[in-house]
């Protein structure tokens, strides 16, 4: 098969070392044998996230993601095994020569080779005088040096066949060229230049390969004719190598910021989230000229992205974007918000004129969430303003919530869309259940509204160490919290109710003020409002009415020793978790036996956990720091 050779790998996994490695990505500190570090995969405050340099491997205990050097780089980047030999043999300086290449393998070199040398001659022109004017308008524009550097972006020259004859005479063949959509066949023979006298933006993979290119005409072009208008944008065309609806522009400059913020930002211009980047928002990027597509969801997805921001203008084009780009999301699972900047300015014009402040203001404060975003559509259109018009929008936003997964998000959004939509929430579940039709009354009055007792959610089972700390934590207040929450990240704590307790009690301690109070009256939740009770009613002795009766009292613990007490609660907590992971681990290891497939790699993470188990037991995490 082709590919790249095993010494090659070999020789590229010794050079790479895996806390070298991971540091380029994670803050750690060495810990005994293993460094610790907070997880770059998933959001801690606490750091479980282990690297093992004697192993050279890789673990973190909250989202148990592990593996070696290249599959760390593989999840950081989001790439493929051979992507991540190739970055780290470049990181490592080692020259790669892939082994049985097939022909088609070899024509993709070609294209991709073509395409390099491309994006370094537009890059390289504008330092030369026939890139002047490219230069102009840049510095017009208000793009920083740091910014074209790290775009790539160049200029096209006004000649015709300007880089044509460069890569000739550099050895590139013209059909190469036509391949990749940078050159087009005379009617008389030769090849000419496809990009002239425009600026050029390298559209990349995330890795950095060059896939095609994205032109904008520059100012005061000269066309030979008054009767031609050349077209602002030229794009290159779908090729072999580049596929549109898979590629995001700007993904590689983004990802980083993407997979921290867990949110990404999607626009419609390069120039947008080049300026953005400028600015210092740098999880944004551009759906290249096309509607967001399945395959560019995917890519966020393996950035372990939550939420899509769609920042289209405020046209019926942008506007049908954004619509279209809101069920695509849906489909993927993320939750989309749609943001419209003031008096239809586009994000380049407004950060350049209000700053980044500004703009990170809009996105945070004037975002709308789907439902909110498909009514406003509505009411612009003028659809509520008859009974037939809102039947129909109501239909719409149903259809729209039915392609949530989440039944919990189902009803909240229900409830959102029958406030704003002004009709009963009864007659929309029952059209969403598609029981009836909605009748569309008006809703009563919130003083005449009729009452009706809810069901207590259920509650997730909750292990007696976890509500010995939630107790000790409510009652000692912020020494405690401290004591507690820097050794225990908030993800050791049962998903749901008691993650979210901790969460909020963090949201207390960094006020200055723990209180069990919003808790017990229900202000964070009727699942936190219960577990918070119980446990407090259960530590003194009271039935759950008679401990709302104390709400807002100070009962004294009759721990003797409280600290103590919470340590070896947290003890039994992380020892829980780390069997957990030893079983599963285990799981897998018996699926793979079965399938005869290497678990070597399972074996060695089996190992550090019970190292890690071992560390616990002695009591070794109180030394650890959050």
């Amino acid at each position: 098969m082709p590919g790249i050779p095993d010494a090659t790998i070999d020789e590229v996994r010794a050079a790479s070392d895996l806390v070298d490695v991971v540091s380029d990505r994670v803050r750690l500190k060495k810990q005994g044998q293993r460094f610790m570090g907070l997880c770059p995969f998933h959001n801690e405050k606490s750091p479980s996230f282990s690297v093992d340099p004697s192993q050279n491997l890789y673990y973190c205990f909250g989202c148990r993601r592990g593996g070696d050097v290249f599959k760390f780089v593989e999840e950081i980047e989001g790439v493929g095994f051979l992507d991540a030999v190739r970055l780290l043999a470049d990181r490592a300086g080692i020259e790669i020569r892939e082994e049985g290449t097939s022909p088609e393998a070899d024509r993709r070199g070609a294209m991709h080779a073509a395409l390099r040398f491309a994006a370094g001659y537009f890059y390289t022109t504008l330092g030369t005088p026939d890139g002047e004017r490219g230069v102009e308008y840049l510095r017009k524009r208000g793009f920083s040096k740091d910014a074209v550097r790290e775009f790539g972006i160049g200029v096209a020259t006004p000649a015709w066949d300007g880089l044509v004859r460069t890569a000739t005479e550099a050895g590139y063949k013209p059909e190469v060229l036509e391949a990749v959509g940078l050159a087009k066949e005379r009617n008389g023979g030769g090849h000419y230049d496809v990009f002239r006298d425009r600026l050029m933006f390298p559209i990349l993979s995330p890795i950095g390969k060059v896939l095609g290119f994205g032109g904008r005409i520059l100012p005061d072009t000269q066309t030979g004719s008054d009767d031609y208008t050349p077209a602002k944008y030229v794009n290159s065309p779908e090729t072999e190598v580049y596929h549109k609806s898979r590629v995001l522009y700007g993904m590689k400059q983004a990802k980083r910021s993407i997979r921290t913020e867990r949110e990404a930002v999607v626009v419609e211009g390069y120039a947008d989230v080049v300026s953005l980047w400028d600015a210092g928002v740098r999880n944004v990027v551009a759906a290249s000229g096309t509607a967001l597509t399945p395959q560019q969801m995917d890519l966020l997805k393996k950035l372990d992205v939550q939420r899509l921001v769609l920042l289209f203008d405020a046209d019926a084009a942008g506007q049908g974007a954004a619509r279209k780009g809101v069920d695509v999301a849906l489909d993927a699972g993320l939750a989309p918000y749609a943001v419209s900047l003031p008096d239809g300015a586009d994000p380049d014009s407004f950060v350049r004129q209000f700053g980044a402040d500004a703009f990170r203001g809009i996105l945070r404060d004037e975002r709308l969430d789907f439902v909110e975003f498909l009514v406003l559509q509505a009411r612009q259109s003028g659809a509520l303003a008859t009974p037939e018009g809102k039947s129909d929008a109501v239909r719409e936003v149903l259809r729209t919530i039915k392609r949530l997964g989440d039944p919990i998000q189902s009803g909240e959004y229900l409830r959102r869309a029958a406030a704003l939509l002004d009709v009963y929430e009864t007659d929309l579940r029952r059209q969403f259940e598609g029981q009836a039709p909605p009748r569309l009354r008006p809703r009563p009055e919130p003083e005449t509204a009729e009452f009706q007792e809810s069901t207590p959610p259920p509650l997730p089972e909750l292990r007696p160490e976890e509500e010995s700390l939630i107790r000790l934590m409510l009652e000692h207040g912020t020494p405690m919290v401290e004591h507690v929450l820097t050794r225990m990240g908030v993800d050791e704590f049962t998903p749901g109710a008691p993650r979210e307790i901790v969460q909020a009690l963090i949201a207390q301690f960094e006020a200055g003020a723990i209180d069990a109070g919003p808790f017990v009256r229900g202000e964070h939740g009727e699942s936190a409002r219960v577990l918070v009770a119980e446990a407090l009613a259960e530590r003194h002795g009271l039935s759950t009415d008679n401990w709302k009766a104390k709400v807002g009292t100070t009962v004294k613990g009759r721990d003797s020793a409280p600290f103590e007490t919470a340590t070896s609660s947290m003890r039994l907590l992380k020892l829980d978790r780390v069997q957990e992971a030893i079983t599963a681990t285990m799981a897998e290891i018996q699926s793979r036996e079965r399938a005869g497939e290497d678990i070597a790699d399972l074996q060695a993470q089996v190992n550090e956990l019970n190292a890690l188990r071992r560390t616990i037991d002695r009591g070794e995490f109180m030394e650890w720091e959050g």
